[in-house]
């Protein structure tokens, strides 16, 4: 528990800024010293599975802090979240602290409805040292800071962050002598083996993140994919490329998609991965417990092997971070918004998190997460546990950390990833024509 004296002062005139900054001082001499009771109410997404570690780390914050009080509860998927939230923001009757999406920051900034959380994480005495500040891995600051106005830090990274990764299946690869392909040549280069000895396709992109495969490789092979300023840039050169080349290889039957495996269907490719109807795939860390096969359901055992997903070119290596971010909102007292600050510190706390990471696969935030001795007991748990996959994955994750990158937030975010989405699939499973189709996507963003 943070502990410190400070000393509240009366304002006298002076600029916003000046009363915002006493403001949070007296409001932190109220709750951190003084103890006064202030409730606060913490809206989530996750799933029914993951709640209980979440809800677990919320209890032992009104431990650790008996003077606040956290009205906790589960609002459904974050579709559905964010549904409720939107229509709370105009009856003001939002919850104190909420996860969302990153599309959705650019919208709740531009209507107030969220607070800049930069004061909070500056402050002497419950923000973060220049140190504690440089343990958060760069990538996911960097984010929180893009979606506001320079200087402003409007989210905070959560602990559900996620990449893509790639699963293989390590028997058959070893019986081969193959080690875990780095670059797309490698990958077609094994998918036309695998072809000619099973008849089957080798690769599977997951379409769960419908826009995930066509981002990722365009920005692989030298798209901008999406301006600094917001400004879509997918109608090029390179993000043509890439159409052609997984279409060249979905005809020539070396690549497949979800949709098209018999026994997956949908947007995961783990359903058919099992029963050996490709033999490696991306997709997100988080799910590969999906990955492995099971004996009991008729599946084959082969053990399966975890890898960063492969490059267009491994000297410019890149691959994105998927995940929510924290936002308090307007309608709460500047009391309330230090205590949701302090359980946000609370929650990315490295001692706090491990349960969480261990049983729910998503990634750490910062090294000393990472350096965490519990969770590098679980980083090293050894072959023939469930476990052992889900640190597989989140060592293969940790391993893309110096590349990774994070979406451009903008008004038209959702939007973008549903119509490239559906032109995948329609390049990939309609037999559209690529250019044509790139093209009528890109019209609807000029």
């Amino acid at each position: 528990m943070l502990v410190a004296c400070v000393c509240a002062y009366a304002f006298c005139g002076g600029t916003t800024e000046q009363k915002g900054a006493t403001d949070l001082k007296t409001a932190i001499q109220k709750v951190l010293v003084d103890k006064e009771p202030v409730a606060i109410s913490f809206w989530t997404g996750t799933g029914a599975q993951n709640y209980p570690y979440l809800e677990a780390m919320v209890n032992a914050f009104t431990t650790a802090y008996p003077n606040i009080k956290v009205d906790f509860s589960n609002q459904g998927a974050i579709n559905d979240l964010t549904a409720k939230l939107t229509q709370n923001i105009v009856s003001k009757t939002t919850p104190t602290v909420s996860n969302l999406n990153a599309p959705t920051f650019p919208e709740y900034i531009a209507s107030d409805a969220i607070v800049d959380l930069m004061p909070y994480f500056t402050d002497a005495t419950i923000g973060y040292t220049k140190q504690e500040k440089a343990d958060f891995f760069a990538n996911y600051i960097a984010e929180v800071q893009s979606f506001g106005p320079e200087g402003t830090m409007y989210a905070w990274p959560t602990n559900k962050k996620t990449t893509d990764i790639l699963v293989y299946n390590k028997t058959f690869f070893d019986a081969h002598g193959w080690k875990a392909p780095s670059t797309w040549d490698e990958v077609v280069a094994y998918c036309e083996i695998i072809k000619a000895e099973t008849g089957k396709p080798g690769f599977s992109y997951d379409t769960s993140y419908g826009e995930a495969a066509f981002k990722t490789m365009t920005s692989q092979w030298g798209s901008p994919y999406v301006a600094k300023d917001g400004t879509v840039d997918i109608n090029n050169k390179a993000s043509l490329d890439v159409l052609e080349f997984f279409k060249k290889n979905m005809d020539k039957g070396l690549f497949t998609l979800p949709a098209l495996m018999p026994s997956a269907g949908g947007n995961y490719s783990n359903s058919g991965f099992v029963m050996e109807e490709c033999y490696m795939f991306i997709g997100p860390a988080a799910g590969i417990q999906y990955a492995v096969p099971s004996v009991a359901k008729g599946q084959r055992d082969f053990e399966i092997g975890v890898a960063a997903i492969p490059q267009k070119d491994m000297e410019k290596a890149v691959t994105f971070s998927k995940g929510e971010n924290y936002a308090v909102f307007s309608n709460s007292t500047t009391e309330q918004r230090v205590a949701a600050w302090l359980l946000i510190k609370f929650l990315s706390a490295a001692e706090n998190n491990v349960e969480w990471f261990v049983n729910t696969g998503n990634l750490p935030i910062s090294r000393s997460q990472v350096g965490n001795s519990e969770y590098q007991k679980f980083l090293a748990t050894e072959k023939g546990t469930k476990a052992f996959y889900y640190a597989s994955a989140v060592n293969a994750a940790l391993n893309m950390q110096d590349i990774m990158s994070f979406d451009v937030a903008f008004e038209n975010s959702d939007k973008l990833a549903a119509e490239v989405g559906s032109m995948w699939k329609a390049v990939m499973i309609g037999g559209a024509d690529p250019a044509t189709a790139l093209a009528e996507t890109a019209s609807k963003f000029k």
